[in-house]
């Protein structure tokens, strides 16, 4: 018996250092992500690259493999969608401000909140949340909070602040109403592309009349199961289906970035690192 239990043990271990393994490489490696959207309401199309929840991760020194990534991909337009930076017992940021000069460097660069960019506003971090949006802006980046941009032939971008208290753990309830309304004007003879954190408001996000929503957070969620399940979000969120991939609700798309990175839950299983790319082409009216 003893050596039966002894082999169970052995066994136990061997697992769960062989899902710390591939946690480990899940986590350090990187995989792309094509999505394809069409709409008559634009002519042409772009490509557009989607960066979100890096929280600090490098691939490479000065993540120069998800630059060379980039690169190849040649986007017209790199949107980034917040928590590129970890707020924890301190800022961490050394990994991102050389991505984002870089990438600024070669690109129309695009950035929206995400809760830890919004969490610098504390302001006992060394940097202010002001400091941080002055060196991306220096930088010749577009920074929007609560605010919005004009790219190309009738293309509306969006940056959406979400409150605080939507990202209270367990939250579930709808936006305020109005919430959108108030911070953003939805001109619906545009294009619209929202980039607004969290997934949980998808219902929300296509009240407001955009066309598409992109969305991270929930770091892919976690674990993932089959059918794209999430075994828990960062807001402890169980078994949930808004982690990640493309959304259809109405006539509007919600894409849900995987992300770069992690924080407090240092785990990916199922659910490696992913750089997005949206294909968005115009289609001519019936």
């Amino acid at each position: 018996m003893k050596n039966i239990f002894s082999k169970i043990i052995g066994l136990g271990a061997v697992g769960c250092s062989a899902l710390l393994l591939r946690s480990f490489y899940e986590r350090k490696k990187f995989k792309v992500v094509h999505y394809n959207i069409s709409t008559d309401k634009i002519k042409g199309g772009k490509k557009i690259v989607f960066l979100t929840d890096l929280h600090n991760n490098s691939f490479g020194k000065n993540n120069i493999k998800l630059i060379e990534a980039i690169d190849k991909i040649s986007p017209d337009i790199v949107l980034i969608g917040g928590d590129m930076i970890t707020v924890k017992s301190k800022l961490g940021i050394e990994n991102v401000l050389p991505l984002l000069k870089k990438l600024s460097d070669k690109y129309t660069c695009i950035y929206a909140n995400g809760n830890h960019e919004q969490r610098l506003s504390e302001n006992k971090f060394g940097l202010s949340y002001l400091g941080y949006k002055r060196i991306l802006e220096d930088m010749g980046i577009v920074y929007l909070s609560d605010s919005s941009v004009d790219i190309g032939e009738n293309i509306r971008i969006h940056g959406l602040d979400l409150e605080k208290k939507y990202y209270l753990r367990r939250f579930k309830k709808p936006l305020d109403i109005g919430y959108i309304k108030e911070r953003l004007h939805i001109d619906r003879s545009h294009y619209n592309i929202l980039m607004a954190h969290s997934p949980l408001f998808i219902k929300d996000y296509e009240r407001s009349g955009v066309d598409l929503t992109l969305c991270g957070h929930f770091h892919g969620g976690t674990i993932r199961l089959p059918a794209g399940i999430g075994v828990m979000t960062p807001q402890f969120h169980f078994f949930n289906r808004l982690v990640v991939g493309m959304k259809r609700l109405g006539e509007m798309i919600e894409i849900i970035g995987a992300g770069l990175g992690t924080h407090s839950i240092n785990i990916r299983l199922n659910d490696m690192s992913e750089l997005v790319v949206i294909n968005l082409k115009g289609r001519k009216r019936a």
